[in-house]
């Protein structure tokens, strides 16, 4: 079940996929086993062709109808767009219902999140393994659970394995580990591996990926620039890469590596979704729009990825001055009820109209804050609209009479931006000592342009202790 990405490296691969494509643009097919067309499917769905891998899962049904292989891949699809009925009606066509039918159905059961059965599931598919082949299926659940993000699951059965010397276990327990929090120890394995081959781009990756997930950005960077000096241009280099720069609120460097990355993937729309931010945060919107617009149109099996796009699409629109462009977004959302959320919509529609000078924008955030009873989350947000729009007293008063700041972990940072914009000196130091103690990736999101570049937010507040100090002299 693991894919063998080398092998699609190989010249058996190319030749194999030549004379596929061929024959799909000739018309006239050929015959391939079901392993063939499995690994094409698996090549489509690693360049995130997603036509491509749909129709060859169903030329490969249409030969083959009772196959685990197109069957697996057409089941994640169903649970992709969350369409289990699909999903479980499909899986009943697997014609052996052995190992791969039993792990079919342990990812039905963790997509409705019914771990317990899943983990039943799994131990009947290991209990129909070979000897010989029990560590792989093992391995090949602890995917399955990492997938799904039950990453305790996966290190109970990691645990499980025999022989833990294999690149398979390192690989996947520092996955674990690192998504975990254990940094160290990902660390530490990861180190092991490195030390085995260091110019192995894939653990340098893995490193880069680790520690990017955990916070350690500027080791993150170095790691991907590792990566990318052992072999130039390679895609997990690029995209840690420009994921640590991102971060870092380098955007222009970031929009480089993504595209890059995007040359050697066209078809992946995530990395087209974060072209388009990066252009956001640069202010450049008319690029951003074409960014935005690529990633949608590649992102028609992603109902929650449309959601992100048409939400930036209606910034974007709206930062421009075209407020009917920006609400026919808003509208777009409202079409994914689904998965849009209803307050979150209400907001946006609030900063369009704002935006457009239109008072119904208040009205609109005004009806948002009553429904929501205030929730502090919604006050923050609500805030933050009215700051992007000049409204900058409005901003204040509202976080200073209904946020509750002694609970809350967030929000600080904002209210003293509001505080240092209203010159009200002494709620701003009270409020960025709170921002950078609870909460130092928010304070330097909303503050990081009052300070000198690159300083440490846990500086922050000495430093402008000193500045009024010096300002008093």
């Amino acid at each position: 079940m693991q894919i063998d990405e080398d092998y699609f490296k190989t010249d058996d691969f190319k030749e194999l996929l030549k004379s596929y494509e061929m024959s799909v643009k000739s018309g006239h097919p050929i015959f391939l086993d079901v392993d063939d067309l499995t690994d094409l499917i698996d090549y489509y769905n690693l360049m995130h062709m997603d036509k491509e891998a749909e129709e060859t899962a169903d030329y490969a049904l249409s030969l083959y109808p009772g196959a685990s292989g197109p069957i697996t891949y057409k089941v994640r699809r169903f649970i992709d767009r969350d369409d289990i009925h699909s999903a479980e009606k499909l899986a009943e066509e697997v014609e052996d219902k052995d190992i791969e039918y039993k792990f079919i159905k342990a990812e039905i059961y963790l997509a409705k999140d019914q771990s317990k059965k899943a983990n039943i599931m799994i131990e009947d598919a290991i209990r129909c393994a070979d000897e010989d082949d029990v560590d792989n299926c093992i391995l090949d659940a602890v995917n399955i659970f990492v997938d799904y993000g039950y990453f305790d699951l996966a290190k109970e059965w990691l645990g499980k394995v025999n022989n833990m010397e294999t690149e398979d276990f390192y690989e996947l327990s520092i996955k674990i580990h690192g998504t975990l929090g254990y940094v160290k120890e990902a660390e530490e394995l990861l180190n092991k591996l490195i030390d085995r081959n260091p110019y192995d781009v894939k653990y340098w990756n893995m490193l880069s990926y680790v520690q990017l997930i955990n916070g350690k950005i500027a080791d993150a960077l170095t790691s991907s620039e590792y990566s990318l000096a052992a072999s130039p241009n390679n895609p997990g280099g690029l995209s840690c890469k420009a994921q640590a720069l991102a971060k870092q609120f380098q955007y222009e460097e970031a929009a480089k590596y993504y595209s890059l990355y995007a040359d050697i993937f066209p078809f992946d729309a995530n990395c087209l979704a974060q072209i388009g931010f990066c252009h956001m945060s640069l202010a450049n919107h008319e690029e951003a729009i074409k960014a935005l617009n690529r990633a949608l149109a590649k992102a028609s099996n992603d109902p929650e990825l449309q959601c992100t796009i048409y939400d930036n699409l209606a910034l974007a629109y709206s930062h421009l001055g075209e407020k009917e462009n920006a609400l026919k977004m808003v509208d777009k959302l409202k079409t994914l009820k689904d998965v849009a959320d209803k307050l979150h919509i209400m907001l946006l529609e609030g900063y369009v109209l704002l935006e457009a000078a239109q008072t119904d924008g208040l009205k609109i955030l005004a009806e948002l804050l009553e429904e929501c009873e205030y929730d502090a989350l919604y006050v923050l947000k609500v805030s933050v609209v009215l700051y992007e729009n000049h409204l900058r007293e409005a901003a204040y008063t509202l976080m200073r009479d209904n946020f509750p700041f002694d609970d809350m972990n967030y929000g600080h940072a904002y209210f003293a931006l509001y505080c240092f914009e209203l010159e009200k000196d002494e709620e701003f130091l009270k409020s960025l000592k709170m921002a950078t103690e609870r909460n130092p990736e928010e304070a330097e999101m909303a503050l990081r342009h009052l300070f000198p570049e690159g300083m440490s937010p846990e500086n922050y507040y000495e430093f402008m202790i000193n500045l009024k100090n010096k300002n008093k002299k």
